[in-house]
């Protein structure tokens, strides 16, 4: 047999993944009839059909799906070696793509990347605001700052900071609604509550001190941290908030501040294939010691 590219493996991920030609060749940025004719050379090539065609569309036949896990092995060891050419490339110059959540994103790194810039003005920072975190394994960042340490075996991780987070609320919301006694007394009487929609920090944070949360506890849910505290700021309700965060707002005052929140943890977290790269280790090393030194100043 002749020896395969790793394109025509690459184009043959792509339209399992993406189900379709076209589709393959929107994500490849390739013509479909391009797309075709690699699968039909590569399917020649290896004497067999690894899809069935048919007027429903593409399935993959008992030879494409034996091959696929292969393919994806494939996949993940080009782009490891390439991960690693790029360390071998570059020292202080070029971009990093750095993601973070919003509380992260918005009220903690702008003070950090400013002073990080002063200090090595040839590195780009690409900064991604991403709440459902991102898939390190796809390059889809470099360096992400996590809310749950990831378990990952292939990933270098380490704690960046933990702060204290609480329950917060407009003053005037307290007076008009007055003081919840308790947590019970909060989650049965008639406070509306702000959380977040489809992810589960809230209901994760609770299992860790043997609470249950779920989204029928809160009157408002939206997956954006800035959208919850407005809608605090609105007088709209009650909402878990970073204390230093809350710190900026004088009208926004603790509820229950003995409550059992434990606190929030942030992790720094890499690819172990590209943790030898300069740009990125730099950028690693001064978020660490910005957040252990100065942690007064993060915010604004």
């Amino acid at each position: 047999m002749h020896s395969i590219e790793w394109d025509s493996i690459r184009i043959f991920l792509a339209v399992v993944e993406e189900g379709s030609m076209s589709a393959a060749a929107q994500v490849l940025g390739m013509s479909q009839p391009t797309v075709s004719r690699q699968i039909v050379a590569l399917e020649e090539k290896m004497g067999f059909n690894l899809f069935d065609r048919s007027s429903n569309g593409l399935s993959l036949t008992t030879a494409g799906e034996g091959l696929l896990e292969s393919a994806r092995a494939a996949e993940l060891g080009v782009k490891g070696f390439l991960r690693q050419v790029n360390t071998c490339i570059d020292n202080h110059q070029g971009p990093v793509r750095l993601a973070a959540g919003e509380v992260a994103g918005f009220y903690f790194l702008p003070k950090a990347l400013e002073a990080f810039g002063r200090e090595y003005p040839g590195i780009e920072v690409e900064i991604l605001v991403e709440n459902r975190g991102v898939n390190l394994n796809k390059r889809e960042a470099d360096i992400w700052i996590a809310r749950e340490k990831p378990s990952q075996p292939d990933m270098v991780v380490s704690l960046l900071r933990q702060a204290p987070i609480g329950f917060y609320a407009h003053r005037d919301y307290l007076r008009q609604h007055g003081v919840p006694d308790s947590l019970q007394d909060m989650h049965t009487g008639h406070y509306r509550l702000i959380g977040y929609d489809r992810l589960e920090v809230y209901s994760q944070a609770a299992a860790r001190v043997g609470g249950t949360v779920n989204k029928s506890h809160f009157s408002y849910r939206t997956d954006s941290y800035k959208m919850q505290l407005e809608l605090a700021r609105a007088k709209a309700g009650i909402t878990v908030m970073f204390a230093s965060v809350a710190a900026r707002y004088p009208e926004l005052v603790p509820v229950l501040p003995g409550a059992p929140i434990p606190d929030a943890q942030w992790w720094l977290v890499c690819h172990h294939d590209v943790h030898v790269n300069p740009r990125i280790r730099c950028l690693m090393n001064f978020l660490t010691q910005w957040f252990q030194k100065a942690p007064l100043s993060l915010v604004g």
